[in-house]
C-alpha cells in the first residue's frame, strides 16, 4: 500500500468538511434568497414556504459546491501531487456517488433538480456521480495507488459518511 494512516485519518476529517462544505452551500443560497433555513451536518431543513425556482436554486447551491471543489481538487492533484487534494477530490466523488444511489429511496438534490428540468429522475445524479468518479480516477493515478489503497478509501469513506450521517441527528 501507498498510502499510511494519517492520510486515512485526514481522509475521514475531510468527509466532514467536504459535507458541511455542501450543507454550507444550501443554506447560504437560501439564505440569499430570504428563506429560513437550519443548518445540519448531512441536511438543511427548509423552515418557511419556498417557490420551486427557490428551491431549485438551494438544491444545486450544494452539490455545485462539491463539483467546485471536486474541479479545484483535481487540478491541485495534478499540478502537485498533493495527497491532501486527493481526499477533497475523493471526498467529493464518493459523496455524490452515495447520494445519487440513495436516491432510489428519496431523491438528491441532483435528482431534485433533474426532475425539476424535466431531465428525468436519474440523468442529473449519474452525470454528476460518474463526472466525479473520473476525476478521482484520473486523480489517484497520478500517485499509482494498489487496490488495497481504494479498498481502504472507499472502507475509510464509508464509515465517514456513515459516521455523519448517523451524528446529523443530534444537530438538526
Amino acid at each position: 500500500m501507498k498510502l499510511k494512516a494519517p492520510f486515512f485519518l485526514w481522509l475521514a476529517f475531510v468527509f466532514l468538511i467536504t459535507n458541511l462544505l455542501h450543507e454550507a452551500g444550501h443554506w447560504l443560497m437560501g439564505a440569499a434568497l430570504g428563506m429560513d433555513m437550519k443548518f445540519g451536518l448531512n441536511g438543511v431543513k427548509y423552515l418557511s414556504a419556498t417557490t420551486d425556482w427557490q428551491r431549485a436554486l438551494a438544491d444545486g447551491a450544494g452539490p455545485l459546491v462539491t463539483i467546485v471543489q471536486a474541479i479545484v481538487a483535481y487540478v491541485v492533484v495534478r499540478r502537485s501531487a498533493s495527497l491532501k487534494a486527493f481526499a477533497f477530490l475523493y471526498a467529493a466523488a464518493f459523496m455524490r456517488m452515495v447520494a445519487g444511489l440513495v436516491s432510489v429511496l428519496h431523491p438528491n438534490d441532483e435528482a431534485r433538480l433533474s426532475m425539476y428540468f424535466g431531465l428525468g429522475k436519474w440523468t442529473l445524479p449519474v452525470l454528476v456521480a460518474v463526472a466525479l468518479i473520473a476525476l478521482a480516477i484520473r486523480g489517484s493515478k497520478r500517485f499509482k495507488l494498489t487496490w488495497k489503497d481504494h479498498l481502504v478509501c472507499y472502507l475509510v469513506a464509508s464509515l465517514a459518511v456513515s459516521a455523519i450521517v448517523a451524528l446529523d441527528r443530534f444537530v438538526l
